[in-house]
């Protein structure tokens, strides 16, 4: 019962379409409320991915800028994080970084791409069962272009002017992947 109790039809249905009304600006409220943090955890997955693509690129950087210079070496070319966040950066990254992305990463699962053609079949045996290529450098100097394009591709994303600087001509450290120094 409500006090004092209406006095007619019209109290009766003023009440209940105030009482709707409010229950409709609740609900509307309340939903906007859970999509603002959805929206907002969404942010943050795909800030996290980025900057553990950034440090995965910085290592495959590193590794390639080693291999370059010695005649055969171990082809250590990581690609794991960058696959278990995939599907969070093609939603939110650009269509020409996806597919700058796509083609960085794409060498490096190919170990042999990296591999020097001149090697006979015998060296290349041999030096597979020693976990080593003989690098082809020319690939590999077109690969770390490539690696030094998407990490600044990437990090224009978290930082827009403060990473793309920091990363633009720099040699590659743990500051420069995604992380305050």
């Amino acid at each position: 019962m409500t006090w004092p109790p209406p006095e007619g039809f019209i109290d009766a249905l003023v009440g209940a379409v105030v009482g709707g009304v409010l229950t409709g600006v609740g609900g509307f409220l309340g939903i906007r409320y859970v999509q603002g943090r959805s929206d907002k955890e969404a942010e943050q997955r795909f800030r996290g991915a980025l900057l553990i693509v950034l440090d995965e690129l910085g290592v495959n950087e590193i590794n390639i800028e080693n291999l370059i210079g010695q005649t055969f070496g171990p082809a250590e070319f990581y690609d794991q994080t960058y696959r278990s966040v995939e599907l969070i950066l093609a939603t939110r990254l650009r269509t020409v970084d996806r597919q700058l992305l796509a083609a960085t990463y794409a060498p490096l699962r190919a170990r042999w791409t990296n591999e020097d053609p001149g090697a006979t079949a015998s060296d290349r045996v041999v030096l597979r069962q020693m976990n080593v290529i003989a690098p082809d450098r020319e690939r590999l100097e077109r690969a770390l272009e490539n690696i030094r394009a998407a990490r600044v591709a990437l990090a224009s994303y978290i930082e827009p002017a403060a990473h793309r600087d920091r990363l633009v001509g720099a040699k590659v450290t743990p500051s420069t992947t995604g992380q305050a120094p």
